[in-house]
């Protein structure tokens, strides 16, 4: 009998966010006719009978319009806002878009993570990027050069890969625990 001494791949998972999909995701489909980034904007959408904020851009959120916020006092709090409609359904089907695009980039196993990430399983897919942080450093730069703000981080639970990606407390790019 011989004994073997392989011992099966820890495993890893990468977890991306991306905290401002929605408003990323129009400016992107809007192309030259998107507002420039310094240019508040949110989109609105309807929860019961009240039109609230529900998604907001970086420029929106440092003038404190937030998702939640009912859209006439985002309005008068800024005069130059700029104001689209919330299209869920067409941010969960860029999500699985998105999606596909990791799969066949980085990994064989790839989900969306709705509303604003997806989750990756790379075990034994950082060697192609010179290990972990090179996978991570790939991937947050495939998804800046696309325009959409992301954090992203890599553990050995997606738990604790969420987590990371999404603590106030962590750098904004990667992270690999």
């Amino acid at each position: 009998a011989r004994i073997s001494n392989w011992k099966p791949a820890m495993r890893r998972v990468v977890s991306l966010y991306l905290p401002t999909w929605p408003t990323d995701r129009l400016r992107r489909r809007l192309g030259p006719d998107a507002p420039s980034p310094e240019t508040p904007l949110v989109l609105v959408g309807r929860q019961g009978r009240k039109r609230l904020v529900l998604a907001a851009d970086p420029a929106a959120l440092a003038h404190r319009l937030h998702p939640g916020m009912a859209a006439t006092q985002a309005r008068a709090l800024l005069g130059d806002l700029v104001v689209h409609p919330f299209d869920p359904a067409g941010d969960a089907a860029a999500l699985d878009q998105l999606a596909l695009w990791a799969l066949r980039r980085y990994a064989p196993i790839v989900a969306a993570d709705p509303p604003d990430g997806l989750v990756l399983d790379v075990t034994g897919a950082g060697h192609r990027y010179g290990g972990d942080q090179g996978l991570l450093d790939d991937l947050m730069a495939q998804t800046a050069g696309v325009g959409l703000d992301a954090r992203a981080a890599l553990a050995d639970t997606w738990g604790a890969a969420h987590a990371l990606a999404r603590s106030p407390d962590r750098p904004r790019r990667s992270n690999v625990a």
